[in-house]
């Protein structure tokens, strides 16, 4: 059975934030989503709307599908 998209979109934020290095701080500093939303969105906690995704993408420097990819 398929992830739900935002346990895919947290699972591979972490994984792409651990590979580059980068804090939760780091990407709070780049996209400015708030530190406590994007610890929710990270915890699949909430769902993430389509701008803060498309902020998360540029930081990471990735299309917007890899961060929904199946592993």
């Amino acid at each position: 059975m398929p992830l739900p998209a935002a346990e895919l979109l947290a699972l591979n934020l972490k994984r792409l934030r651990d590979e580059r290095g980068l804090s939760t701080e780091d990407v709070v500093r780049l996209t400015g989503i708030s530190l406590i939303r994007l610890e929710a969105i990270e915890a699949a906690a909430t769902q993430a709307h389509l701008d803060e995704v498309g902020l998360l993408a540029l930081a990471l420097g990735v299309r917007l599908a890899t961060l929904f990819a199946a592993e």
